[in-house]
């Protein structure tokens, strides 16, 4: 085995320095190249959970210089913001947009320079090239174009895991301040990352307890003591989780009361992981770690296996403990996301197995038992869309849609893939001498990075099917708020919102929209989205006292027709949510202080009343007028409905329906639609449709999904002159 420590110290000359760097470079440019070309196809953002909320931030920050979220105040949550808030500086929104996905592709892609250097302390360059390369083909590369953490945090953790490795080794006073500055920098980069200083302190305990003077000094001791030092450790273990469960009650509640359910979220991640890299990589960098027989290991590979062991633990069990934790609070998924740190690590073991040609039999063995039974038994999600926190499921995925693989087939080529390749590692290190077993060596490694580009093709490929899919449902041009308010605050308020991804496609593309609000709590995050208080005459106010709103807007966007501002109209735009259906905004130049002319409550996305009836709300009423409601029953059974006209009272900050002032019936026939002409007083009125009989398409036609208590399709429209 060669390695960079056992090369004889020489003078090397700045040509030859270029020479040896040309290859590294090269694979650099390459690799960015091509996820450049992913990201230019990326046409919008769509993971709205993470890419708004820290688009949100990053732009606060780039406008103010202090983080926020729809305006109101936040943490800064990590370095990526502030990185991406240099790009928000640009005024174009399609220009900013494309020059973080560039510069995230570019920091991304650095992982190489980690990874190679690394795998130098153990390797020659070719083997360290293969790791370089395989840490950057994996799936979770296909992040590169997305506005996630990750972008920066992948490279940084590589960055980590060989400062510390280098401090082990060369033990200098430059190397241990970086790799202990850089662990402390760690949680800053991503909270995750705070798994680092934790991998640190186990590496630190690795070296020691794999030192020759370590291990002279256990050679004496007797089965007491070797009692004696497993109940320390287990008592260290205690401790730590202890602590642990005071400050962290993710922690608390899943290894108190599910601690099976721990194990199960850390193997899914494992295994997802080890699809998306070709389980190879995962086998032989955990066999990796384990010592040949007869094997005396130098400093360089007791440092590597160090951090490997405090990684893999470090970072399996913080991933475990989300995923079971997630699955309590929120809902269960297979977060290979957070694992996906670990791969250097795992393609620098890879490499020096088969630079070597050699492995611990008895840990190749245990290895691929472990990681046959994860990726075997991790949920593939065949047939759906890309799972965003396991991107390495996509290479099935995509295998299924256009060659319609199943979950059956997948496994099937997940264990001949093991076969093969252990088969080749092993006739290389048992059978083959020489040409032959490099040659099978090679045809391993290249079929390992074949694999993994692959798989960060179909996870890129089904990224950017999604973008485009989704992109249709704003409608162009994506900045039209932008263009009619010329960044002027602008309030976003809807009712009755089904699907939420237009708005949060509109969001994005129109920085001017600062605050997003709903009258029904139909609209939520990423970020405050609470309702506005609102006066018996519609006056919006966002604090205790009318007198006092609060907040003002210039403009805002009007989900009609059950938002009506008071102001005049600047633009309308259509965009479709939830249906086929084109629905339409209005952008409102609003009157100071904020009204609201008129809305409607209660009426979903699709114009159905839900299970506590519609009411429509006129809070201008200067002039009498005349209220036109249409009734519809799409085709369902008769009922029949009562139309209550009211005055407006308030409760709790919101119109509500007050003292009856007329009353009238009407019946809903099934094929056909009633018009209704209500007279509306010169004063605030409330009109409340009750229907008597409601419905649940489900339990009437089992082909139906749609499980919602329906009442009728409904219509409210104003006008000053009955017919008009």
């Amino acid at each position: 085995m060669s390695t960079a420590a056992e090369t004889p110290a020489r003078r090397v000359s700045l040509p030859d320095r270029l020479l040896v760097a040309l290859p590294l470079a090269s694979l650099y440019v390459w690799i960015s190249v091509v996820y450049c070309v992913e990201a230019w196809k990326r046409a919008t953002p769509w993971l709205f959970t993470d890419e708004l909320e820290l688009t949100q931030l990053s732009r606060a920050i780039a406008s103010t210089g202090h983080a926020a979220r729809r305006g109101e105040p936040h943490s800064f949550r990590s370095f990526y913001t502030i990185w991406t808030a240099l790009f928000w500086r640009i005024d174009d929104v399609a220009a900013a947009f494309a020059t973080i996905k560039y510069a995230d592709t570019l920091a991304m892609a650095t992982v190489v320079f980690p990874t190679y250097f690394l795998a130098r302390l153990l390797v020659g360059r070719r083997a360290a090239l293969f790791a370089a390369a395989g840490a950057a083909a994996v799936p979770a590369l296909a992040y590169s174009s997305w506005i996630v953490e990750e972008t920066l945090a992948y490279p940084f953790a590589a960055l980590c895991f060989l400062l510390i490795a280098k401090a082990l080794v060369v033990r200098s006073r430059w190397w241990i301040v970086g790799a202990v500055v850089a662990s402390g920098f760690a949680p800053v980069v991503r909270g995750e990352l705070s798994v680092i200083s934790g991998t640190f302190a186990i590496a630190l305990v690795g070296m020691w307890w794999s030192s020759e003077r370590t291990k002279r000094w256990r050679a004496g001791w007797s089965a007491g003591t070797w009692i004696g030092w497993l109940a320390i450790c287990i008592g260290i273990v205690i401790v730590v989780g202890s602590v642990l469960s005071h400050h962290v009650t993710a922690w608390y509640d899943v290894t108190t009361y599910y601690k099976h359910r721990l194990f199960v979220a850390g193997d899914w991640a494992a295994g997802a992981l080890a699809v998306g890299m070709g389980v190879l990589p995962m086998i032989f960098g955990l066999a990796a770690l384990w010592r040949l027989p007869g094997e005396r290991p130098s400093r360089e590979l007791r440092a590597f296996r160090s951090v490997a062991v405090g990684a893999l633990a470090a970072f399996w069990m913080y991933t475990a403990v989300k995923a079971a934790y997630l699955s309590l609070v929120f809902a269960t998924r297979v977060e290979e996301r957070n694992l996906i740190y670990i791969a250097p690590l795992l393609f620098v073991g890879t490499a020096l197995v088969l630079e070597r040609r050699a492995v611990n039999l008895w840990a190749l063995g245990a290895a691929t038992a472990y990681c046959l039974y994860a990726a075997l038994g991790v949920p593939l999600f065949i047939g759906g869309g890309l799972y965003s926190d396991a991107l390495g499921l996509a290479v099935f995925q995509q295998a299924n849609r256009y060659f319609l693989f199943s979950a059956g087939d997948a496994r099937w080529i997940i264990v001949a893939v093991v076969v093969v390749g252990i088969a080749l590692v092993l006739a290389a290190k048992l059978v083959l001498r020489n040409g032959l077993g490099r040659t099978a060596a090679v045809v391993a490694g290249a079929g390992i990075l074949a694999w993994c580009f692959t798989a960060e093709i179909a996870a890129a490929a089904g990224g950017i099917t999604v973008s485009r899919d989704i992109r249709p449902s704003l409608g162009q041009p994506f900045t039209w708020v932008d263009d009619g308010t010329h960044l002027q605050p602008t309030l976003y308020l809807a009712q009755g919102v089904t699907d939420q991804n237009p708005e949060w496609l509109l969001e994005f593309w129109n920085r001017s929209i600062t605050t997003v609000s709903s009258l029904d709590g139909s609209v939520g995050g990423p970020g405050p989205a609470g309702a506005p208080n609102l006066t018996r005459r519609g006056q919006l106010y966002w604090t205790a006292t009318p007198a006092d709103p609060g907040k003002l807007f210039a403009y805002a966007v009007e989900d009609w027709p059950c938002i009506d501002f008071a102001g005049t109209r600047v633009a309308t735009h259509f965009y479709r949510g939830g249906s086929a259906v084109a629905r339409q905004w209005r952008l409102v130049r609003l009157t100071q202080p904020n009204r609201l002319r008129a809305a409607c409550i209660g009426i979903y996305g699709d114009g159905w009343s839900g299970p506590n009836d519609s009411t429509y709300f006129r809070f201008l009423g200067k002039r009498p007028g005349w209220l036109r409601i249409t009734l519809g029953r799409g085709g369902f059974r008769p009922t029949k409905v009562d139309v209550e006209t009211a005055t407006i009272a308030t409760e709790e900050r919101s119109p509500v329906v007050g003292r009856i002032l007329s009353h009238r019936t009407a019946t809903i026939p099934t094929d056909k639609q009633v018009t209704l002409w209500i007279r509306t007083p010169a004063h605030p009125v409330a009109v409340h449709v009750v229907v008597d009989d409601k419905l649940v398409p489900s339990q009437i036609d089992p082909t139906s999904h749609d499980v919602r208590t329906l009442g009728a399709i409904v219509n409210y429209r104003w006008f000053l002159t009955k017919g008009e």
